[in-house]
């Protein structure tokens, strides 16, 4: 294993390659109080495995832009250390991506789908902030941002599966926009989670003040309706968390089938808010469990609350042994493309819930 050790106060080191390792440990160490020690990009060939270390002051932050690896070997990054970290964003920079892509370097003389070999980023045992970014389907150099760097336009690079755990510290924001990817965080409080895939999951600890974002990216993909399906959240202090509805789980193509895209919770309790802003902006929430009551299906039911709706809102109901939220922005006989859909397993007794421009608050 080699050995990489970048030691700044307030600087920014320029990028470089580091190729033939097949396995690397970088040392970023941030000596300045506040301030910040960014590598802008690092390009790898053939690693496997990359360990990051981020030590230093109190109150400053280490920064990688981007690890680029060009071969498609790369599957494991490893990070510890207590100073804040960020993988992927870029404070000195307008620009901002993905601050892991492999294969860069492929090219094709047709259109060609590569499976990224990254699956994990693992973060867990770092003490300080992490911000990470990662898993976003990348074409013609879309999460790539280094300045002549690009790949084939032919090229798409694509992340399944992909996991990404945080740290224990407070204020981890972490984004998987991976398909079937997964999320976990300690027992931080204001942990933020954006899932930009589909099937992906969300687990987060007892910390107090915890968002999940579902179908937004700030990588700039997965944002059309049905990109985001299938997801679900767990949070460990639910009674003092928010799940973020945007645009990419909205049903889609899915609307009007049996098996309509929504999101799951795992966790609701009373307190909790669902923000249905970016879909519903009508204060308007019904309890249409009445006229449910006769749907044999959950298709069905969705189609019959939001009929009996008849405005922009909300719509709430129980059905089984779960209870469902359908947002619209819309009237309508049946759920559209562009309404969403969230499931809190395991709850039948919300008896009252409020609804303010789209942010709703659990009463059970």
């Amino acid at each position: 294993m080699s050995h990489l050790t970048l030691q700044g106060d307030n600087f920014t080191w320029p990028g470089f390659s580091l190729l033939g390792e097949s396995s690397l440990a970088i040392t970023l160490d941030e000596t300045g109080i506040g301030n910040i020690n960014e590598l802008d990009f690092l390009i790898l060939s053939g690693t496997t495995t990359v360990s990051i270390g981020s030590v230093g002051n109190t109150a400053g932050f280490n920064q990688l832009s981007q690890l680029a690896e060009t071969t498609n070997n790369l599957s494991t990054v490893t990070i510890s250390g207590s100073e804040d970290f960020n993988l992927g964003s870029s404070t000195n920079h307008s620009n901002s991506g993905d601050g892991v892509v492999t294969d860069i370097a492929a090219t094709a003389a047709a259109p060609t789908k590569i499976a990224s070999s990254l699956k994990l980023i693992d973060a867990s045992a770092t003490t300080g902030d992490v911000d990470i970014f990662a898993g976003a389907t990348n074409t013609s150099g879309g999460g790539d941002f280094r300045d002549g760097e690009s790949l084939n336009a032919n090229v798409t690079i694509t992340y399944t599966g992909l996991t990404i755990k945080g740290g224990s510290g407070a204020l981890n924001f972490i984004e998987n926009d991976a398909k079937n990817g997964i999320v976990t965080v300690g027992n931080g409080k204001f942990d933020h989670v954006l899932l930009g895939g589909a099937h992906a999951k969300a687990t987060l600890g007892t910390g107090i003040d915890d968002f999940v974002n579902v179908g937004f990216s700030d990588l700039g993909t997965n944002e059309t309706a049905g990109s985001a399906l299938g997801d679900s959240v767990k949070f460990g202090a639910a009674s003092a968390a928010e799940l973020i509805i945007d645009t990419g789980a909205e049903a889609g193509s899915t609307a009007g089938t049996t098996s309509i895209g929504l999101t799951k919770v795992l966790s609701a309790a009373a307190g909790m808010r669902i923000n249905f802003g970016a879909i519903t902006g009508s204060s308007n929430i019904v309890d249409e469990t009445a006229a449910v009551a006769a749907s044999t299906s959950l298709t069905a039911a969705e189609d019959a609350a939001v009929k009996a709706l008849g405005s922009a809102g909300v719509a709430y109901f129980t059905f089984g042994k779960n209870e469902y939220f359908v947002a619209t922005n819309n009237v309508e006989t049946v759920v559209n493309s562009h309404d969403a859909i969230v499931e809190l397993v395991g709850i039948t007794d919300i008896h009252h819930a409020t609804n303010s421009s789209g942010l709703v608050t659990l009463h059970v």
